[in-house]
C-alpha cells in the first residue's frame, strides 16, 4: 500500500472517530440551559453543540482535497446521535422529545447536509486591469 492511500485512510478514519465524537459531546451537552433573569431558557448547549458540529465540518471540508474526510465525520456524527436517540433497554433516552431534542436531531442533520452540499468555492483569479502598464497602449503620466 502506497504512503499517500494510507495517509488518507488514516485521516478518513480520525474524521469518522471525531464525527463518533462530536456526536456523543453534542448528545449529552445539547440539554444544557440557562435560566436569563427568571424570563426564558437560554439553550446553551445547542447553541454551542451545533456550531462545534458545523466548524468540525468546514474545517474538514477546508483541509481536504475532497469530500471524503468531512463526509466521514458527519455520517459518524449522524449515526451516533441516531443511535443515542434510540432508548436504552432500562429505557431512559438521552434524546428525550422535547423542542431541545428534536432541535438537535434536525439540526445536527441538516448541518452535516448543508456543509457537505455546499459548493467548493475557488479562489478568484486576479482580474487583468482595465488601464495597460506598459507597451504602446499605457498612458503616459507626466507630472507638472
Amino acid at each position: 500500500m502506497n504512503p499517500a492511500r494510507t495517509t488518507r485512510l488514516l485521516a478518513i478514519g480520525a474524521s469518522l472517530f471525531l464525527g463518533l465524537l462530536f456526536g456523543v459531546l453534542g448528545t449529552i451537552v445539547h440539554q444544557i440551559s440557562v435560566s436569563v433573569f427568571g424570563l426564558f431558557d437560554l439553550p446553551v448547549g445547542l447553541i454551542v453543540a451545533l456550531p462545534a458540529l458545523a466548524l468540525l465540518l468546514i474545517g474538514l471540508r477546508l483541509a481536504a482535497p475532497t469530500r471524503f474526510a468531512a463526509l466521514a465525520a458527519a455520517i459518524g456524527s449522524i449515526c451516533m446521535v441516531a443511535l443515542l436517540a434510540l432508548p436504552s433497554p432500562g429505557g431512559s433516552v438521552l434524546i428525550p422529545d422535547s423542542p431541545l431534542g428534536l432541535a438537535w436531531l434536525i439540526g445536527s442533520t441538516l448541518v452535516a447536509v448543508v456543509v457537505l452540499a455546499w459548493p467548493r468555492v475557488k479562489p478568484r483569479e486576479p482580474r487583468e486591469s482595465a488601464v495597460p502598464t506598459t507597451g504602446s497602449d499605457a498612458l503616459d503620466l507626466k507630472l507638472g
